[in-house]
């Protein structure tokens, strides 16, 4: 438990909120408040309405944060035996040229898939809510439109994400004691029909439901890691802090002991873009409070070399996801050929 929830057990949520507001630099302020909402919210007890759900190998692998140099980039990431290859699709463009549309990348492409993969849990047909404006808000974000607004990069992603391909690659151990190497290729959607109005009511279209491919929503039935909706929302605008959250959400569980996880091998994860490693445990070290603020359970250390992980309760008591594929561990069903931690 981190020191944030100790604190509200001992002096409550009110106290805290006064000596944050003491706080001199207005950013820290709102970060220090926000934190705090943040970490009492995870201490209350949670409904089944407050489940997301992601698939566990990508919870182990990550999108790029920012978007990539190039749209014709394979996005590679490594888990120890697990791979995630991240293959751009083609559209047909304004000149009637074939053109590769990128893979997605940042915080909006992490909640469009958070999204789709809670939903697809429970059903293969996503609806999308009745307008734009309402799905946009569903994922925590403001609707507005111009070049930089919600409206456009929601649609830029939702296109990405639709084209790509997801290629999953590990080594799995056979019936007869083997190492086989098992590759899937998946799309998460057979279709997406995309608005093209910046506004509702100029002529925008929307299709109100997408469907999963039937390989990937049986895929993510067997292979669905729980996490808690209010821990997203609070992250929803730190893709890094989403990675940490979804992989410690994955691992934690599963540990038997200790665990040091160097930055090197956390880099080849979470799809960090940056090149050195001292870069990457300064990222960790500013978002980690507020990773934490959300899951109450994780033991987790900042240490010289890397992250110390140590076995966690679930961020999600595995009570409340009874219902669905899910089992001890946070293990998928369908053991054999599932993606190896």
């Amino acid at each position: 438990m981190a020191d944030i929830h100790r604190q509200l057990m001992l002096f409550g949520a009110d106290e805290l909120r006064r000596a944050a507001s003491a706080i001199a630099d207005p950013n820290e302020r709102r970060r220090e408040i926000g934190r705090i909402a943040a970490a009492s919210a995870a201490l209350s007890e949670p409904a089944e309405d407050d489940l997301a759900f992601s698939h566990s190998g990508l919870c182990q692998t990550c999108l790029p944060h920012a978007r990539p140099a190039t749209n014709d980039l394979i996005w590679q990431r490594n888990s120890g035996r697990f791979h995630l290859m991240v293959s751009p699709g083609v559209v047909r463009g304004p000149d009637g040229k074939a053109t590769r549309v990128g893979v997605p990348y940042g915080t909006r492409a992490r909640l469009i898939m958070i999204f789709l993969q809670t939903e697809g849990v429970r059903s293969r047909t996503v609806s999308l809510g009745p307008s734009m404006s309402a799905w946009i808000r569903s994922l925590g974000l403001p609707v507005t439109g111009g070049p930089r607004g919600t409206i456009q990069a929601i649609r830029e992603q939702s296109l990405r994400i639709a084209r790509c391909e997801f290629t999953l690659q590990w080594t799995a151990r056979s019936a007869a004691g083997v190492d086989e190497t098992i590759i899937r290729d998946q799309r998460l959607i057979s279709g997406l029909s995309l608005w093209h109005g910046q506004e509702e009511g100029d002529g925008a279209r929307w299709q109100a439901t997408v469907e999963l491919t039937r390989d990937f929503h049986d895929h993510l039935r067997e292979h669905a890691v729980p996490l808690m909706r209010d821990a997203i929302a609070h992250l929803k605008d730190n893709s890094l802090g989403l990675d940490l959250y979804t992989l410690l959400a994955y691992r934690l569980q599963r540990l038997e002991q200790p665990l040091l996880l160097h930055w090197q091998a956390l880099a080849a994860q979470v799809g960090s873009d940056t090149t050195r490693t001292s870069h990457l445990a300064q990222r960790v070290k500013t978002v980690l409070p507020d990773v934490l603020a959300v899951y109450p359970h994780a033991h987790v250390e900042v240490v010289r070399h890397g992250l110390r992980l140590l076995p966690s309760k679930p961020p999600v008591p595995r009570t409340l996801v009874g219902g669905f594929r899910v089992v001890e561990g946070g293990q998928p069903a369908g053991a054999g050929s599932r993606p190896p931690g």
